[in-house]
Parts: C-alpha cells; sequence; structure tokens
C-alpha cells in the first residue's frame, strides 16, 4: 500500500520512536508512547538492530496500520481484526465402531438394499438417495461414504434425514483464512 503520509511526518514519527526508545521506552496509558510499546513487544528483534533500525520498523508498521484503517492493537492488547477459528470436528466413534458401520453398510448393499423403516438400512438409503454416485465406484467406496456422512451427522449431533425424508440443516464449514499474499 501506499502511504498516506508524507516523508516529512514519516520521520517525524521515526524521530518520535527514536526519543522514546532513547528515554527506556516508557510506557505511559493512552499516549503514543504505549501504541510503540505494544507494536515493539509485538514485533521481533533482530540481531543487531540499532535503535534507529529499530524505530523505523516501529513506523513502517504505524505506517501500515492507517493506510489500510487498522487500529495498531485493541483495548484487549491483541492485534485487532484476528478471530478465533472454530475447531476442526473430530469423530466421536473409535474406529472399530466406524468399520462395524462400514461393514453393515456393505451388508445392506450385498443383499440388495432393502429399506426397512425405522432400521439402519432405512437410514442409509436415505443418505445413499442425497449422495451422487461416483462413476466406477466399488461397493466398498460406497459403504465408507455413506459411513463418512452418518459420522459425520453423529458428530454434529444432526440426524441424517428429518421426518418429511428431506435432508436435514448441514451447517457450512468456516473457511480458513489464507494471506492473499506470496511468501
Amino acid at each position: 500500500p501506499v502511504s498516506r503520509r508524507t516523508p516529512e511526518d514519516r520521520q517525524k514519527d521515526v524521530d518520535n520512536i527514536l526519543s522514546w526508545i532513547r528515554e527506556g521506552k516508557p510506557s505511559d496509558l493512552d499516549t503514543p508512547g504505549d501504541e510503540f510499546a505494544k507494536i515493539d513487544q509485538m514485533l521481533p528483534k533482530k540481531k543487531g538492530q540499532s535503535p534507529v533500525d529499530r524505530a523505523k520498523d516501529i513506523e513502517s508498521v504505524l505506517d501500515w496500520c492507517r493506510s489500510m484503517d487498522v487500529p495498531p492493537v485493541d483495548d484487549h492488547g491483541v492485534p485487532a481484526d484476528f478471530e478465533k477459528i472454530p475447531s476442526i470436528p473430530v469423530s466421536r466413534r473409535t474406529p472399530e465402531d466406524r468399520q462395524k458401520d462400514v461393514d453393515n453398510i456393505l451388508s445392506w448393499i450385498r443383499e440388495g438394499k432393502p429399506s426397512d423403516l425405522d432400521t439402519p438400512g432405512d437410514e442409509f438409503a436415505k443418505i445413499d438417495q442425497m449422495l451422487p454416485k461416483k462413476k466406477g465406484q466399488s461397493p466398498v467406496d460406497r459403504a465408507k461414504d455413506i459411513e463418512s456422512v452418518l459420522d459425520w451427522c453423529r458428530s454434529m449431533d444432526v440426524p441424517p434425514v428429518d421426518d418429511h425424508g428431506v435432508p436435514a440443516d448441514f451447517e457450512k464449514i468456516p473457511s480458513i483464512p489464507v494471506s492473499r499474499r506470496t511468501p
């Protein structure tokens, strides 16, 4: 981003930061020194870095924050605009239980997919209808796909289908933020 401040203003900030460093980095609340201290604490220190270089690094962060309309830090001392990433759902069932389900689904498939109401086979049939069939998919792969849906539903406490035979509401998995910049 292009800086909105003049080179003179930026140099004045560097001078202010440098004098703050030379005064022993006093941290007074609600002063620019407090902002400097928070940024100074967040930035990694470089080996052999001079006070002038440190002041320029701190000023660069301040300038970037001002250019992007982002406060350097919020009232809690945590950088602004950081959110907690929700956890990834993990299966609550043991691998043995999940394999038993795969075996039951595979038996159901090999028996011709009988659909009896109020049985696990009925649940299997409804999920089987919802899932798209893959070209050349083996019965074992199909059973694993159906079991994965069942496992997800159980982990999220969502019934696989509601009383009307329509899929229950599924939550969208939030995306993971990815930097737009290349390393």
